[in-house]
Parts: structure tokens; C-alpha cells; sequence
């Protein structure tokens, strides 16, 4: 009798947190997204820590430390976000510092083509 109810009670725990799924695929997509946006060279830090969260939470989930897992998941999706902002931030000022070299070029050139030679 005392062995059922605390079988019960463990399966109603069990139904009353379940696994983070959709939790676990939000951060799936946003390391993918990180990665997509080369996270791993330009803001490795955070995509570092988002690889490390997502894979716990994986082993959480085995477990069946399930309220662990969507904590580590959670956490794995705002890392993986920074991660990919911080690395889009680095290439936009990478890239508008390549404008800039581009547009100071051509004013070389224009200067040069408007200076009366003699």
C-alpha cells in the first residue's frame, strides 16, 4: 500500500513537470543561429557558454531532472542571442569600417583627377 502511493506520487511529479521540449528547441534554433553568424570566432565567450547549457540540459533531461533542464535551456537561448548579436555587431562594424576605407579611396581619387596637373 505505502509502496503505490509513493509510486503515485512519483508519477504525478513526474506528469507535473514535463520535459522542456519546446524550451530545448528555442535554444537549439538560436545556438544554430549563432553559429550561422560565425558566433564561435567573433563572440565565443557566450556562444561557448550557450553550447555548454544546451548540452547540459540534454543530460538533464536523461536524467529527468526535467525543471534543471528548461532552467539550462532558458539560459542556453539568452547566451545563444548574445551570442549572435555580439557577433552581427562585430561584422556590421567590420563592414562599415570597410565603407569607410572604400569611401576614403575615392576621394583620393576624385582629388587627384580635380588637381590641375602641370
Amino acid at each position: 500500500m505505502i509502496i503505490g502511493a509513493v509510486m503515485t506520487l512519483g508519477l504525478a511529479a513526474c506528469a507535473s513537470d514535463p520535459a522542456p521540449e519546446r524550451e530545448m528547441a528555442a535554444a537549439e534554433v538560436a545556438v544554430e543561429n549563432a553559429e550561422e553568424a560565425n558566433a564561435a570566432a567573433r563572440a565565443s565567450g557566450p556562444y561557448a557558454l550557450a553550447r555548454d547549457k544546451l548540452e547540459r540540459a540534454r543530460e538533464a533531461i536523461a536524467d529527468g531532472e526535467n525543471e534543471e533542464a528548461r532552467r539550462l535551456a532558458e539560459q542556453a537561448l539568452v547566451d545563444a542571442e548574445l551570442a549572435e548579436a555580439q557577433a552581427r555587431s562585430q561584422q556590421a562594424e567590420e563592414n562599415a569600417a570597410e565603407l569607410r576605407a572604400s569611401i576614403e579611396t575615392l576621394r583620393e581619387e576624385l582629388d587627384r583627377r580635380a588637381s590641375p596637373t602641370s
